[in-house]
């Protein structure tokens, strides 16, 4: 169990992703840019730190330009995914809605979901074996019982 877990967090840390911190001006948009290969589940995590309730609009592009994704946030946080189906520039835009400046910390990248289904299985089976090697050590468990007082 312990080994798929390390396994999934190795795999997760090694996937294209980049991470940056942004100032945004009101009413202004900003444009990450990153290279995605193949296909998979792409991912973006957006975190105001300094949140008052105001709203950004997060457009994901593909190398074409078209709209793959379009949230409006407007949370402290928020971690959504896209589907992307071949190699190339996939664009993260971030737009401010409000009359105030805010900084953002926007991560961009790859899940790289299809490289977890062994080490999960892996841990899955781990997880299995603590579970039935718990119920076999209280199956075979007695309890003592003290001798009753017989008077």
């Amino acid at each position: 169990m312990i080994i798929g877990s390390i396994w999934v967090a190795f795999a997760f840390s090694t996937a294209e992703k980049i991470s940056q911190d942004l100032n945004i001006g009101a009413k202004e948009n900003v444009s990450i840019d990153l290279d995605l290969k193949n296909k998979g589940l792409g991912f973006y995590k957006i975190t105001i730190p300094n949140y008052s309730k105001e709203a950004i609009l997060v457009k994901v592009l593909d190398p074409q330009g078209s709209m793959m994704d379009l949230k409006r946030i407007g949370t402290k946080m928020s971690v959504n995914y896209f589907e992307f189906s071949y190699t190339g520039k996939y664009t993260l835009e971030i737009t401010n809605l409000s009359e105030n400046p805010m900084q953002i910390k926007a991560e961009f990248g790859n899940t790289k979901e299809v490289e977890f289904t062994f080490p999960s299985f892996m841990a899955l089976i781990g997880t299995c074996l603590i579970v039935w090697s718990g119920y076999k050590r209280l199956r075979n468990y007695s309890t003592a019982h003290p001798e009753e007082n017989k008077s």
